[in-house]
Protein backbone atom coordinates (compact mmCIF):
# COMPACT_ATOMS: atom_id res chain seq x y z
CA UNK A 1 0.00 0.00 0.00
CA UNK A 2 0.93 3.29 -0.95
CA UNK A 3 0.91 5.98 2.10
CA UNK A 4 0.71 9.14 2.57
CA UNK A 5 3.12 10.36 5.33
CA UNK A 6 4.44 14.09 6.40
CA UNK A 7 8.01 13.14 6.58
CA UNK A 8 8.38 13.08 2.63
CA UNK A 9 7.16 14.57 -0.40
CA UNK A 10 5.07 12.29 -2.77
CA UNK A 11 2.42 12.54 -5.15
CA UNK A 12 0.16 15.55 -4.83
CA UNK A 13 -3.18 14.28 -5.76
CA UNK A 14 -4.62 18.00 -5.52
CA UNK A 15 -1.97 19.58 -7.98
CA UNK A 16 -2.60 16.34 -10.31
CA UNK A 17 -6.09 16.86 -10.36
CA UNK A 18 -5.68 20.63 -11.30
CA UNK A 19 -3.67 20.03 -14.37
CA UNK A 20 -5.71 17.28 -15.78
CA UNK A 21 -8.78 19.91 -15.47
CA UNK A 22 -6.47 22.76 -16.61
CA UNK A 23 -5.10 20.96 -19.37
CA UNK A 24 -8.21 19.01 -20.42
CA UNK A 25 -9.82 22.54 -21.05
CA UNK A 26 -7.42 23.77 -22.90
CA UNK A 27 -7.18 20.97 -25.31
CA UNK A 28 -11.08 21.30 -25.59
CA UNK A 29 -10.24 24.93 -26.54
CA UNK A 30 -7.68 23.77 -29.25
CA UNK A 31 -10.35 21.39 -30.53
CA UNK A 32 -13.28 24.27 -30.84
CA UNK A 33 -15.02 22.02 -28.28
CA UNK A 34 -17.75 24.47 -26.49
CA UNK A 35 -18.38 21.38 -24.08
CA UNK A 36 -18.49 17.65 -24.18
CA UNK A 37 -19.68 14.86 -22.47
CA UNK A 38 -17.91 11.40 -21.67
CA UNK A 39 -18.99 8.48 -21.03
CA UNK A 40 -15.55 5.95 -20.77
CA UNK A 41 -14.19 5.26 -17.43
CA UNK A 42 -10.58 6.86 -18.27
CA UNK A 43 -11.92 9.73 -19.22
CA UNK A 44 -14.37 10.55 -16.83
CA UNK A 45 -11.59 9.55 -14.09
CA UNK A 46 -9.48 12.01 -16.05
CA UNK A 47 -11.83 14.71 -15.88
CA UNK A 48 -12.86 14.52 -12.34
CA UNK A 49 -11.06 11.89 -10.64
CA UNK A 50 -14.09 9.65 -9.76
CA UNK A 51 -12.62 6.23 -8.83
CA UNK A 52 -15.01 4.02 -10.78
CA UNK A 53 -16.71 0.74 -9.75
CA UNK A 54 -15.15 -1.63 -12.40
CA UNK A 55 -17.95 -3.50 -13.73
CA UNK A 56 -17.40 -6.05 -15.99
CA UNK A 57 -20.51 -5.08 -18.15
CA UNK A 58 -20.93 -1.62 -20.07
CA UNK A 59 -18.92 0.61 -18.56
CA UNK A 60 -20.90 3.54 -20.77
CA UNK A 61 -24.37 3.22 -19.63
CA UNK A 62 -24.06 3.75 -16.11
CA UNK A 63 -21.69 6.96 -15.55
CA UNK A 64 -21.15 10.26 -17.71
CA UNK A 65 -19.12 13.16 -17.05
CA UNK A 66 -19.86 16.80 -18.16
CA UNK A 67 -17.77 20.01 -19.13
CA UNK A 68 -17.23 23.46 -20.70
CA UNK A 69 -14.29 25.37 -21.40
CA UNK A 70 -14.41 26.84 -17.69
CA UNK A 71 -15.40 26.02 -14.11
CA UNK A 72 -16.21 22.38 -12.84
CA UNK A 73 -17.32 19.02 -14.53
CA UNK A 74 -20.42 17.73 -13.53
CA UNK A 75 -20.63 14.06 -12.46
CA UNK A 76 -23.19 11.49 -13.12
CA UNK A 77 -22.34 8.26 -11.09
CA UNK A 78 -23.93 4.88 -10.71
CA UNK A 79 -26.58 5.08 -8.67
CA UNK A 80 -25.49 3.33 -5.42
CA UNK A 81 -22.09 5.10 -5.42
CA UNK A 82 -22.67 8.63 -5.56
CA UNK A 83 -23.54 8.67 -2.13
CA UNK A 84 -19.87 7.41 -1.32
CA UNK A 85 -18.16 10.35 -4.31
CA UNK A 86 -20.24 13.23 -2.32
CA UNK A 87 -19.00 12.26 1.00
CA UNK A 88 -14.98 11.87 -0.88
CA UNK A 89 -14.88 14.06 -3.44
CA UNK A 90 -13.99 16.90 -1.84
CA UNK A 91 -12.49 18.57 -5.02
CA UNK A 92 -15.94 19.01 -6.75
CA UNK A 93 -18.76 20.96 -5.28
CA UNK A 94 -21.43 18.48 -4.34
CA UNK A 95 -23.89 19.76 -6.37
CA UNK A 96 -21.77 18.50 -9.28
CA UNK A 97 -22.17 14.80 -8.46
CA UNK A 98 -25.40 13.47 -9.36
CA UNK A 99 -26.49 9.83 -9.21
CA UNK A 100 -26.32 8.47 -12.95
CA UNK A 101 -29.87 5.31 -13.76
CA UNK A 102 -28.52 2.65 -15.62
CA UNK A 103 -28.93 3.66 -19.20
CA UNK A 104 -29.75 -0.12 -20.84
CA UNK A 105 -33.40 0.84 -20.89
CA UNK A 106 -34.94 2.98 -23.67
CA UNK A 107 -37.24 5.12 -21.24
CA UNK A 108 -34.22 5.70 -18.81
CA UNK A 109 -31.96 7.01 -21.51
CA UNK A 110 -34.44 9.47 -22.26
CA UNK A 111 -35.07 10.48 -18.66
CA UNK A 112 -31.32 10.74 -18.34
CA UNK A 113 -31.20 13.01 -21.26
CA UNK A 114 -34.15 15.31 -21.29
CA UNK A 115 -33.83 15.40 -17.33
CA UNK A 116 -30.38 15.62 -16.28
CA UNK A 117 -27.75 16.21 -19.48
CA UNK A 118 -30.14 18.61 -21.27
CA UNK A 119 -30.27 21.07 -18.30
CA UNK A 120 -26.61 20.58 -17.31
CA UNK A 121 -25.43 21.75 -20.94
CA UNK A 122 -28.12 24.68 -20.84
CA UNK A 123 -26.60 25.89 -17.33
CA UNK A 124 -22.90 25.82 -18.66
CA UNK A 125 -24.38 28.07 -21.77
CA UNK A 126 -23.02 24.88 -24.37
CA UNK A 127 -26.58 23.35 -25.53
CA UNK A 128 -26.51 25.20 -29.20
CA UNK A 129 -22.46 24.52 -28.98
CA UNK A 130 -20.10 22.28 -30.57
CA UNK A 131 -20.03 19.42 -28.45
CA UNK A 132 -17.49 16.63 -28.03
CA UNK A 133 -18.63 12.99 -27.41
CA UNK A 134 -15.81 10.55 -26.59
CA UNK A 135 -18.38 7.16 -26.58
CA UNK A 136 -22.04 5.86 -26.38
CA UNK A 137 -24.26 3.56 -27.32
CA UNK A 138 -26.23 4.16 -30.62
CA UNK A 139 -29.61 5.25 -28.34
CA UNK A 140 -27.68 7.65 -26.15
CA UNK A 141 -26.21 9.13 -28.69
CA UNK A 142 -29.30 9.65 -31.08
CA UNK A 143 -31.44 10.94 -27.97
CA UNK A 144 -28.90 13.64 -27.04
CA UNK A 145 -29.14 14.69 -30.69
CA UNK A 146 -32.85 14.69 -30.57
CA UNK A 147 -32.86 16.73 -27.59
CA UNK A 148 -30.51 18.94 -28.45
CA UNK A 149 -30.91 19.38 -32.13
CA UNK A 150 -28.90 23.31 -32.60
CA UNK A 151 -25.97 21.68 -30.81
CA UNK A 152 -22.99 20.40 -33.23
CA UNK A 153 -22.02 16.87 -31.80
CA UNK A 154 -18.62 15.72 -32.79
CA UNK A 155 -15.90 13.22 -31.99
CA UNK A 156 -14.36 14.40 -28.08
CA UNK A 157 -12.92 11.23 -27.73
CA UNK A 158 -9.11 12.19 -29.36
CA UNK A 159 -9.43 15.54 -27.50
CA UNK A 160 -8.94 13.73 -24.34
CA UNK A 161 -6.47 11.41 -25.43
CA UNK A 162 -4.18 14.09 -26.56
CA UNK A 163 -4.84 15.53 -23.30
CA UNK A 164 -3.77 12.57 -21.55
CA UNK A 165 -0.75 11.47 -23.75
CA UNK A 166 1.88 13.66 -22.45
CA UNK A 167 1.94 12.92 -18.34
CA UNK A 168 2.41 15.64 -15.85
CA UNK A 169 5.28 14.96 -13.22
CA UNK A 170 2.77 14.05 -10.14
CA UNK A 171 1.22 11.23 -12.92
CA UNK A 172 4.72 10.47 -13.59
CA UNK A 173 4.83 9.99 -9.78
CA UNK A 174 1.72 7.79 -10.43
CA UNK A 175 2.81 5.41 -13.24
CA UNK A 176 6.21 4.72 -11.51
CA UNK A 177 4.08 3.62 -8.32
CA UNK A 178 2.01 1.31 -10.20
CA UNK A 179 4.94 -0.28 -12.03
CA UNK A 180 6.63 -0.88 -9.19
CA UNK A 181 4.01 -2.99 -7.65
CA UNK A 182 3.68 -4.62 -10.77
CA UNK A 183 7.17 -5.68 -10.61
CA UNK A 184 7.02 -7.02 -7.59
CA UNK A 185 3.89 -9.47 -8.78
CA UNK A 186 6.28 -10.37 -11.73
CA UNK A 187 9.11 -11.07 -9.29
CA UNK A 188 6.73 -13.31 -7.03
CA UNK A 189 4.94 -14.81 -10.06
CA UNK A 190 8.27 -16.32 -11.08
CA UNK A 191 8.80 -17.94 -7.80
CA UNK A 192 5.66 -19.65 -7.97
CA UNK A 193 6.60 -21.49 -11.60
CA UNK A 194 7.25 -25.22 -11.28
CA UNK A 195 6.65 -28.14 -12.36
CA UNK A 196 2.73 -29.38 -12.18
CA UNK A 197 1.62 -25.88 -10.96
CA UNK A 198 -1.24 -24.67 -13.23
CA UNK A 199 -1.28 -21.56 -15.15
CA UNK A 200 -4.08 -20.29 -13.39
CA UNK A 201 -1.88 -20.76 -9.86
CA UNK A 202 0.89 -18.08 -11.35
CA UNK A 203 -1.87 -15.73 -12.10
CA UNK A 204 -3.65 -16.26 -8.25
CA UNK A 205 -0.34 -15.13 -7.03
CA UNK A 206 0.38 -12.19 -9.22
CA UNK A 207 -3.28 -11.18 -8.58
CA UNK A 208 -2.75 -11.69 -4.77
CA UNK A 209 0.27 -9.05 -5.13
CA UNK A 210 -1.78 -6.68 -7.18
CA UNK A 211 -4.37 -6.38 -4.84
CA UNK A 212 -2.56 -6.65 -1.65
CA UNK A 213 -0.20 -3.64 -2.46
CA UNK A 214 -4.02 -1.76 -3.02
CA UNK A 215 -4.16 -1.52 -6.77
CA UNK A 216 -7.68 -1.00 -8.02
CA UNK A 217 -7.77 -3.85 -10.52
CA UNK A 218 -5.56 -5.58 -13.10
CA UNK A 219 -5.13 -4.18 -16.27
CA UNK A 220 -6.91 -6.80 -18.46
CA UNK A 221 -7.92 -10.15 -17.54
CA UNK A 222 -3.57 -10.44 -17.58
CA UNK A 223 -1.92 -13.51 -19.18
CA UNK A 224 -0.22 -16.37 -17.83
CA UNK A 225 0.33 -18.89 -20.71
CA UNK A 226 2.54 -21.92 -20.82
CA UNK A 227 4.33 -24.56 -23.48
CA UNK A 228 2.16 -24.85 -26.68
CA UNK A 229 -0.40 -21.85 -25.45
CA UNK A 230 2.15 -19.47 -26.12
CA UNK A 231 1.91 -19.92 -29.81
CA UNK A 232 -0.47 -19.25 -31.34
CA UNK A 233 -0.76 -17.17 -27.63
CA UNK A 234 -3.63 -17.68 -24.94
CA UNK A 235 -4.33 -14.73 -23.79
CA UNK A 236 -5.68 -15.74 -20.40
CA UNK A 237 -4.49 -18.35 -17.43
CA UNK A 238 -5.79 -21.50 -17.85
CA UNK A 239 -5.52 -24.79 -15.79
CA UNK A 240 -3.06 -25.88 -18.04
CA UNK A 241 -0.25 -27.98 -15.95
CA UNK A 242 3.50 -25.82 -16.67
CA UNK A 243 5.96 -28.53 -17.80
CA UNK A 244 10.07 -28.68 -17.55
CA UNK A 245 11.15 -27.34 -20.72
CA UNK A 246 8.25 -25.29 -21.37
CA UNK A 247 8.38 -21.45 -21.62
CA UNK A 248 6.10 -19.82 -19.37
CA UNK A 249 4.65 -15.89 -20.91
CA UNK A 250 3.69 -13.58 -18.21
CA UNK A 251 1.89 -10.25 -19.53
CA UNK A 252 1.20 -8.42 -15.99
CA UNK A 253 0.17 -4.95 -14.46
CA UNK A 254 -2.64 -3.25 -12.79
CA UNK A 255 -3.99 -0.16 -11.74
CA UNK A 256 -2.80 2.70 -8.86
CA UNK A 257 -4.99 5.48 -8.74
CA UNK A 258 -6.13 5.94 -12.33
CA UNK A 259 -3.01 4.95 -13.41
CA UNK A 260 -2.30 1.26 -15.48
CA UNK A 261 0.96 -0.58 -15.78
CA UNK A 262 1.67 -3.54 -18.10
CA UNK A 263 5.01 -5.09 -19.03
CA UNK A 264 5.89 -8.91 -19.79
CA UNK A 265 8.47 -11.52 -19.52
CA UNK A 266 8.72 -14.73 -20.64
CA UNK A 267 11.10 -17.09 -18.71
CA UNK A 268 11.24 -21.25 -19.34
CA UNK A 269 11.15 -23.81 -16.20
CA UNK A 270 14.45 -25.58 -16.60
CA UNK A 271 16.61 -25.26 -19.95
CA UNK A 272 15.28 -23.69 -23.29
CA UNK A 273 16.10 -25.67 -26.17
CA UNK A 274 18.28 -23.70 -29.14
CA UNK A 275 15.43 -22.43 -30.97
CA UNK A 276 13.86 -21.28 -28.19
CA UNK A 277 16.52 -18.72 -27.12
CA UNK A 278 17.15 -17.92 -30.50
CA UNK A 279 13.75 -16.40 -30.43
CA UNK A 280 14.21 -14.86 -27.03
CA UNK A 281 17.33 -13.39 -28.52
CA UNK A 282 15.43 -11.53 -31.85
CA UNK A 283 12.84 -10.34 -29.48
CA UNK A 284 15.57 -9.04 -26.90
CA UNK A 285 17.67 -7.43 -29.54
CA UNK A 286 14.11 -5.86 -30.71
CA UNK A 287 13.79 -4.51 -26.98
CA UNK A 288 17.19 -2.93 -27.41
CA UNK A 289 17.01 -1.29 -30.39
CA UNK A 290 13.45 0.53 -29.36
CA UNK A 291 15.03 1.82 -26.08
CA UNK A 292 17.97 3.07 -28.37
CA UNK A 293 15.36 4.55 -30.91
CA UNK A 294 12.89 6.26 -28.24
CA UNK A 295 14.00 9.86 -28.19
CA UNK A 296 12.04 13.15 -28.45
CA UNK A 297 11.47 14.40 -31.83
CA UNK A 298 11.74 10.48 -33.52
CA UNK A 299 8.64 9.43 -34.89
CA UNK A 300 6.35 6.17 -33.80
CA UNK A 301 6.44 5.26 -37.68
CA UNK A 302 10.27 5.08 -37.33
CA UNK A 303 10.07 3.33 -33.89
CA UNK A 304 8.14 0.72 -35.77
CA UNK A 305 9.98 0.54 -38.95
CA UNK A 306 13.51 0.04 -36.88
CA UNK A 307 11.97 -2.55 -34.66
CA UNK A 308 10.62 -4.61 -37.11
CA UNK A 309 14.35 -4.34 -39.04
CA UNK A 310 15.38 -6.26 -36.46
CA UNK A 311 13.04 -9.25 -36.21
CA UNK A 312 13.23 -9.62 -40.29
CA UNK A 313 17.21 -9.80 -39.83
CA UNK A 314 17.18 -12.72 -37.26
CA UNK A 315 14.30 -14.04 -40.13
CA UNK A 316 11.23 -14.10 -38.07
CA UNK A 317 8.97 -11.41 -40.33
CA UNK A 318 6.56 -14.30 -40.81
CA UNK A 319 5.91 -14.84 -36.80
CA UNK A 320 6.81 -11.28 -35.49
CA UNK A 321 4.37 -9.06 -33.50
CA UNK A 322 1.16 -10.59 -34.61
CA UNK A 323 -0.78 -7.23 -33.16
CA UNK A 324 0.59 -3.80 -32.42
CA UNK A 325 4.11 -2.78 -31.42
CA UNK A 326 3.30 -0.26 -28.95
CA UNK A 327 0.48 1.68 -27.21
CA UNK A 328 0.23 4.84 -24.74
CA UNK A 329 -0.20 3.57 -21.11
CA UNK A 330 -1.87 6.18 -18.32
CA UNK A 331 -5.37 6.34 -17.23
CA UNK A 332 -6.16 3.78 -19.86
CA UNK A 333 -4.09 0.40 -20.05
CA UNK A 334 -4.34 0.73 -24.03
CA UNK A 335 -4.87 3.75 -25.72
CA UNK A 336 -3.72 6.40 -28.03
CA UNK A 337 -1.19 6.92 -29.80
CA UNK A 338 -0.45 3.42 -31.29
CA UNK A 339 3.12 2.39 -32.66
CA UNK A 340 3.25 -0.29 -35.06
CA UNK A 341 -0.65 -1.68 -35.27
CA UNK A 342 -0.50 -4.72 -38.20
CA UNK A 343 -4.33 -5.33 -38.46
CA UNK A 344 -5.06 -2.45 -40.33
CA UNK A 345 -3.04 0.64 -41.89
CA UNK A 346 -3.74 4.27 -41.66
CA UNK A 347 -2.29 4.91 -37.67
CA UNK A 348 -1.51 8.95 -37.17
CA UNK A 349 2.65 9.79 -37.67
CA UNK A 350 3.30 11.80 -34.61
CA UNK A 351 6.89 12.87 -32.90
CA UNK A 352 7.57 11.23 -29.43
CA UNK A 353 7.68 14.04 -26.61
CA UNK A 354 8.83 14.25 -23.19
CA UNK A 355 6.03 12.84 -20.77
CA UNK A 356 4.70 10.25 -22.85
CA UNK A 357 4.57 6.83 -21.64
CA UNK A 358 4.14 3.46 -23.57
CA UNK A 359 4.14 0.09 -23.29
CA UNK A 360 6.64 -1.73 -26.31
CA UNK A 361 5.90 -4.95 -26.48
CA UNK A 362 7.35 -6.55 -29.22
CA UNK A 363 6.68 -10.48 -29.87
CA UNK A 364 7.09 -13.24 -31.83
CA UNK A 365 5.43 -16.42 -31.31
CA UNK A 366 6.41 -19.30 -33.71
CA UNK A 367 4.20 -22.52 -33.49
CA UNK A 368 4.82 -25.98 -33.43
CA UNK A 369 8.13 -25.89 -31.04
CA UNK A 370 8.55 -28.38 -28.30
CA UNK A 371 7.72 -26.36 -24.95
CA UNK A 372 6.33 -23.65 -26.78
CA UNK A 373 7.59 -21.16 -29.35
CA UNK A 374 6.25 -17.83 -28.31
CA UNK A 375 7.95 -14.76 -26.78
CA UNK A 376 6.87 -11.12 -25.87
CA UNK A 377 9.44 -8.75 -23.75
CA UNK A 378 7.62 -5.67 -23.03
CA UNK A 379 9.20 -2.87 -21.10
CA UNK A 380 7.22 0.64 -20.16
CA UNK A 381 9.05 3.52 -20.97
CA UNK A 382 8.79 7.35 -20.64
CA UNK A 383 10.03 9.66 -22.86
CA UNK A 384 12.51 12.37 -21.41
CA UNK A 385 14.13 15.42 -22.32
CA UNK A 386 17.51 13.06 -23.05
CA UNK A 387 15.96 10.00 -24.49
CA UNK A 388 14.34 8.00 -22.02
CA UNK A 389 13.75 5.54 -19.01
CA UNK A 390 12.79 2.04 -18.89
CA UNK A 391 10.47 2.26 -15.79
CA UNK A 392 10.08 -1.03 -15.01
CA UNK A 393 13.35 -3.24 -13.32
CA UNK A 394 12.31 -6.64 -13.73
CA UNK A 395 15.18 -7.95 -15.73
CA UNK A 396 15.65 -9.96 -18.60
CA UNK A 397 16.35 -13.66 -18.04
CA UNK A 398 20.16 -13.95 -19.06
CA UNK A 399 19.87 -18.35 -19.37
CA UNK A 400 17.54 -17.47 -22.65
CA UNK A 401 20.55 -15.45 -23.74
CA UNK A 402 22.14 -18.17 -24.14
CA UNK A 403 24.30 -17.56 -20.81
CA UNK A 404 25.41 -20.61 -18.37
CA UNK A 405 24.21 -18.89 -15.64
CA UNK A 406 20.98 -17.17 -14.45
CA UNK A 407 21.14 -15.08 -11.09
CA UNK A 408 17.45 -13.07 -12.08
CA UNK A 409 14.56 -13.53 -9.94
CA UNK A 410 13.35 -15.85 -13.20
CA UNK A 411 15.59 -18.76 -12.27
CA UNK A 412 16.03 -18.52 -8.17
CA UNK A 413 14.22 -21.74 -8.30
Amino acid sequence: MYYAVDWVDRIDFAALRQYRLENLQKKMKEHGLDGMICFRAEHIRYMTGMRPLWWPISFITRNAAIMAQTGFPVLYVTSGDAARCRQTMKWLPEENIQPCATMEDPGIVRTMVHQEFVPTFKKMGVAEGRIGIDAATALIFQELKNALPKASWVDGDQCVKEAAAVKHVEEIKCMRVSIQVADVAMERAFRRIDSGVRECEVLATAMETLYSFGMEVPQCSLIVASGENTAPLHRFASDKLIQRGDLVFLDLGGCFNGYFSDFTRTVCLGQPSEQQKKIYTAVYETMMNIVETMKPGITNEFVNRSARGIIKKHGFEKYGFHGLLGHSIGTSGLTFPIIGEIAATGEKVFELQPGMIFSLEPTITVPGIPGGGGVRLENNILITEQGNEVLNKTPFCQKMLGQSICSGPCCTR
